[in-house]
């Protein structure tokens, strides 16, 4: 096998790949075969989202597994965060077959070890891609029969202890973007316990994707939910990506809400029922929001992107909430794993508790202009970096990327895990100012 291939796929903290060309059914097969060889326990959990390759995927890493005289236990169709929970819940290592935002030609796995532990490149990933790289066992690749074991409702039960249906009011209107991702495989589930008012947005599972890509972090998937709220005056809208562990929310006036600042938002609530709150955050979360926070005595902790990275760190110093500018969020009553469900529900509970609009909330924040996240495909992600390097006088911090702090703006700009791009966040005095810094930047790379 091809070192570069193996290379392609593995990424920081998860594997990824187009479907039949670099991640294949034989490569499939070998990582379920490592991986159960990789963990102690004598069962797997396994879940997938809704992409058109699950069922092929299912049989390559299912036949692995068996042949390493490990049992599975299949939970179906479901959202990232419901296979992170479960494996908190039961003690069980587990393994998500997803691309995530990716395009629907892709496919990819996320693993994590018993109790929600990660499995990352400091934490096992690397030498399961060793082994990988090294198999020479017997392939035999057999179907899958789906025997769903229900468990499900044992997670359901778990987010009823961490938000109470009745701390989430009714009265709230939302519009939700399912993107046709995984989201709409439980969200009717959710909704008979949590009684949402809600309107709905491609909530039918489609690995197809037909409406646009379920990647929320691009604002042009996002106008057809910015119109809804907009046009039926709604308090909120929400969109979830292809495996719904993220969530980006938008405001009732369509402004997006972002990482940073739900970041602030669910960090200051917490801060007001836990006096020694601390709180892990990414090298690109605001200094606007970081500063907000130490006002508020939070201690905070910076850390390099990726969720094998913040749940690490979280679990190192026993942190309560770990915030991602690109919006995943992590608890501790959640075994440190991310959910968009729990922080969608965590929201209402805050907003419930407000008594004005949600853009007001945040106007009282008083962020300064931002330019979200810009990504920019290059050829050479390290060229890339020492070209802009080259061209800023300024002193950078080097955690994750290039981080540099001025008095008119702060920028991030780092390589992305999982594709060929740079991907920038600018924060600045003015407008004006973050389009002349991005404009250098993307003048140089």
């Amino acid at each position: 096998m091809a070192k570069n291939k193996l290379d392609l796929i593995f990424k920081s903290y998860d594997i990824r790949g187009v479907y039949g060309d670099t991640l294949t059914n034989e490569i499939a097969f070998k990582i379920g075969y490592t991986f159960a060889n990789f963990v102690e326990d004598d069962s797997i959990l396994i879940g997938h989202d809704g992409r058109i390759s699950h069922q092929e995927m299912l049989d390559a890493i299912s036949s692995g597994i068996i042949s390493a005289k490990k049992n599975i236990i299949y939970i179906g169709l479901v959202p990232t965060d419901i296979v992170y929970s479960l494996s908190g819940l039961l003690s069980k290592p587990g393994l998500v077959i997803t691309a995530s935002h990716n395009p629907k030609e892709y496919n990819g796995l996320k693993l994590c070890n018993s109790g929600a532990l990660p499995i990352g490149e400091n934490s096992g990933l690397m030498e399961i891609k060793a082994a990988v790289e090294n198999f020479d066992n017997h392939i035999e690749i057999n179907n899958f029969i789906k025997v769903n074991s229900n468990l499900t409702e044992k997670y359901f039960e778990h987010m009823k202890t961490l938000v109470q249906p009745e701390m989430v009011t009714s009265t709230l209107k939302f519009g939700i973007d399912g993107g046709n991702g995984a989201i709409g495989s439980v969200f009717d589930d959710l909704d008979k316990i949590y009684n949402f008012n809600y309107s709905p947005l491609y909530l039918e599972v489609d690995g197809n994707f037909p409406n646009h890509p379920a990647d929320p972090s691009d604002k042009k998937n996002l106008e057809d939910l910015k119109n809804l709220v907009i046009q039926n005056n709604l308090d909120f809208g929400v969109a979830f990506d292809g495996d719904a562990d993220r969530a980006v929310f938008i405001d009732d006036k369509g402004n997006v809400i972002s990482g940073s600042m739900m970041t602030t938002l669910i960090s200051d609530y917490l801060s007001k029922e836990n006096n020694n709150l601390k709180v892990v955050h990414n090298v690109n979360v605001s200094p606007h929001a970081l500063s907000v926070l130490n006002d508020r005595n939070i201690q905070l902790y910076r850390c390099k992107v990726g969720h094998s990275n913040i749940k690490k760190m979280m679990r190192e110093i026993d942190a309560d909430f770990g915030g991602e500018h690109s919006a995943h969020f992590y608890y501790k009553e959640n075994f440190y794993a991310d959910s968009a469900i729990l922080t969608l529900l965590i929201f209402m509970k805050i907003i419930s508790t407000k008594e004005e609009k949600v853009s007001n909330v945040f106007e009282n924040y008083k962020f300064p202009p931002s330019s979200g996240e810009v990504n920019f495909v290059v050829k050479d992600v390290e060229e890339s970096l020492r070209n802009v390097e080259k061209v800023f006088d300024v002193d950078f911090d080097y955690l994750d990327g290039l981080t540099c702090f001025t008095e008119n703006y702060w920028f991030n700009i780092r390589g992305s895990n999982t594709e060929p791009k740079l991907r920038v966040n600018v924060e600045g005095k003015s407008e004006k100012v973050i389009t002349e810094v991005l404009e250098k930047i993307s003048s140089n790379i």
